[in-house]
């Protein structure tokens, strides 16, 4: 499955974007809001709003939080490296061994065209997965028959945490020339929980800034140049044991476009690097809560590029190819300062690399007018290595001999449409996906993990994590409702987990004892999604959305982080130039856990309520001014769901109020 959310134009205010035709999901967002909307139902949310919160609100995704920032995204409990992260296609790390910096964190809506879910491994053009992947789109300003300015501006604030953000941006375009910059600024305090009990350790500060440019070199032929900068500082984590002093990225690209509409060819080739420097800290702590002082940074280094093609055929096939490479290389290291001894140095990643080189094609045919079959495949060829004498000595006394691995990681699919009826669509999906241990899984040292309080050591003898899915979708669509329903099935071998390892002793003060990652023979997630929108009369708009999955190992224990049932349910009215929505969402408890194998604790259900209205205004001169009022978690309820590490109590209520400019 495959879905395009966003097109978003900074001059007009409007985007469209939806998913390929055979997808049940079709969304749009706007400048001064985002909206998530189609056969799933419909959702505003500010462009104020981060990114997070954006994923979170999206139909399929769940999200992995462990504080009131960088919340790690799920694409049907699938997590980490079973998915892929691009941004722009390009491939990007994180530099924490806790996963705190998802590369999710690095961007933001303001920067944003379209965010690309492909929950179809086989269709997953940009890297080996078993559980798809998200692309999150640069936005990009288009050329102009005349020179033309516009640009937007707003600003926010939410009273729980004492909030506020601020963003900027402008667009100059002209024939040959296009440019545009924008930047946003957010800041946080403590939040408190339903019921007002502080939750120390969840403020956050950060900046973003984006920087893109057009010069046309032919009359189909364009130059364009990227360049995203996002710093975060002084960011709690209130689920784990240390914060973070900064998360800083650095993102650059140079990319060659030519566009054929005789053809209807595209083709563009890309160069990008990008540069992630992460420090956890534990300073701001309490004494009592640091039995021995640590640091703990880490970096990301990642050089590459990829080359794409596309081209419609007689408006009935549809080619997409792409063929790209990367170098990515990892460091991260932990020095203790014990109190009355010697400090305690060792690496965490012990300066690690992976380089990759890897095609892919996708190949969607129009049979008749009422069937289509889609085929696509994917192969890359993987290397794993240590690029310092001192990283090798290091592993050498527990993995002997070249830890060198070379991997060759191969991705199938393919996929019916049928058009039933006027109303009636009946999609089939079956695909074949695969993924490489990631470089924590292989060669990690001692990296705690507060899920289930071990420490974890790596092995770099993994085999590959493959998976078989499979995907039924039905779709009803009539003038005033639709539904879509959605069965899925996933059949994993060499799945990989934690398994124990008694007799190592713990380097993590407190934790239960040592794992190591090894596969083990299969294991299997199902589930299902049903999707509702009524619309009763032109103005308002009813949608419920909902999603239930399970997983299991081969010995029938319940598998870890999957989320249970969810239900987001969501009235919108349109009056005028007044908007008014009210939301439910639902979580069901999660009693399926097998805490004696993957330490996994049940958690209770939990609803919330929200409340928002908006009013736009809008002037002769092009200026659309829009101020938004909203109540998040209306009744203060006290609530966790179930992949909040620690099961850290979420927000309470809280007051937002924004307002946002364009021109």
């Amino acid at each position: 499955m495959h879905c395009f959310i966003g097109l978003l134009s900074i001059s007009s205010g409007t985007v469209l974007a939806q998913h390929d035709a055979h997808s049940p999901m079709q969304d749009s967002l706007q400048l001064d809001e985002l909206v998530v909307k189609g056969i799933h139902g419909e959702k505003k949310t500010n462009i104020l709003t981060p990114t997070d919160k954006v994923l979170e609100s999206t139909p399929g995704i769940t999200m992995i939080r462990r504080g009131n920032f960088a919340m790690e995204p799920a694409i049907r409990s699938l997590n980490n490296g079973q998915i892929t992260m691009t941004i722009d296609g390009m491939r990007i790390f994180g530099a924490c061994t806790d996963r705190m910096d998802p590369v999710s964190s690095y961007i933001e809506p303001n920067n944003l065209s379209g965010i690309a879910i492909t929950e179809n491994a086989g269709e997953n053009q940009v890297g080996g997965s078993v559980g798809g992947g998200i692309n999150f789109k640069l936005k990009e300003p288009e050329f102009s028959n005349e020179r033309t300015l516009s640009g937007s501006a707003g600003s926010g604030y939410e009273t729980n945490g004492n909030a506020m953000q601020g963003f900027a941006g402008v667009t100059i375009t002209g024939q040959n020339t296009a440019l545009q910059i924008d930047g946003i600024y957010r800041r946080s305090g403590n939040y408190k929980a339903g019921g007002g009990d502080a939750v120390f350790f969840s403020q956050y500060e950060k900046w973003n800034g984006h920087l893109a440019g057009k010069v046309r070199v032919g009359k189909n032929a364009f130059i364009k140049g990227d360049y995203l900068q996002d710093e975060g500082y002084n960011i709690g984590y209130p689920a784990l044991p240390m914060d973070v002093a900064f998360a800083k990225a650095k993102i650059g690209s140079v990319a060659f476009v030519s566009e054929n509409p005789e053809t209807n060819t595209r083709w563009e080739t890309k160069l990008y690097y990008n540069f992630i420097d992460h420090a956890m800290d534990d300073t701001k702590r309490p004494k009592s809560m640091v039995p021995i002082h640590m640091d703990m940074p880490g970096t990301s280094r990642t050089a590459g590029f990829y080359s794409t093609f596309s081209q419609t055929l007689r408006k009935k096939h549809h080619i997409q190819a792409r063929v790209d490479g990367f170098n990515n290389e990892l460091s991260a290291t932990m020095t203790m300062y014990p109190d009355g001894a010697s400090e305690m140095f060792m690496y965490t990643l012990p300066d690690l690399g992976r380089s990759g080189i890897g095609a892919a094609v996708n190949d969607h045919i129009s049979l008749t007018a009422l069937a289509s079959v889609r085929l696509s495949g994917r192969m890359e060829w993987l290397h794993d290595y240590q690029f310092s004498q001192a990283g090798k000595e290091q592993l050498s006394g527990i993995y002997p001999g070249d830890l060198s691995r070379d991997r060759l990681v191969g991705n199938l699919g393919a996929g019916m449409d049928y058009q039933l009826s006027e109303r009636n669509k009946l999609s089939l999906d079956v695909s074949r996906g695969a993924r490489a241990a990631t470089l924590q899984e292989g060669y990690g040292f001692y990296i705690f993990n507060r899920t289930d309080g071990f420490d974890y050591m790596g092995n770099p003898d993994l085999k590959q994590e493959t998976s078989v899915n499979l995907n039924l979708t039905y779709q009803y669509k009539s003038s005033r409702f639709s539904a879509s329903i959605n069965p899925f099935v996933y059949f994993f071998r060499n799945y990989i987990v934690g398994a124990l390892l008694p007799d190592y002793s713990v380097m993590t003060i407190g934790a239960y004892g040592v794992k190591r990652y090894e596969n083990i023979g299969s294991a299997r997630l199902y589930g299902a999604s049903l999707n509702l929108v009524w619309s009763p009369v032109s103005d308002l708009k009813l949608s419920s959305n909902n999603t239930y999955t399970e997983a299991k190992d081969r010995a029938g224990n319940w598998l870890p982080l999957i989320a249970p049932f969810r239900s987001v349910n969501t009235i919108n009215y349109q009056l005028k130039a007044f908007s008014f929505s009210a939301e439910a969402v639902l979580n069901g408890a999660q009693k399926k856990t097998s805490p004696e194998i993957y330490g996994e604790q049940t958690t209770p259900s939990s609803a919330i309520f929200n409340l928002n209205a908006a009013r736009t205004f809008t002037f002769e001169e092009k200026g659309l001014l829009r101020l938004f009022a909203g109540v998040d978690n209306l009744f203060d309820n006290k609530y966790f769901q179930h992949l909040d590490v620690q099961k850290v109590p979420r927000p309470g209520r809280n007051v937002v109020v924004r307002a946002t400019f364009s021109f």
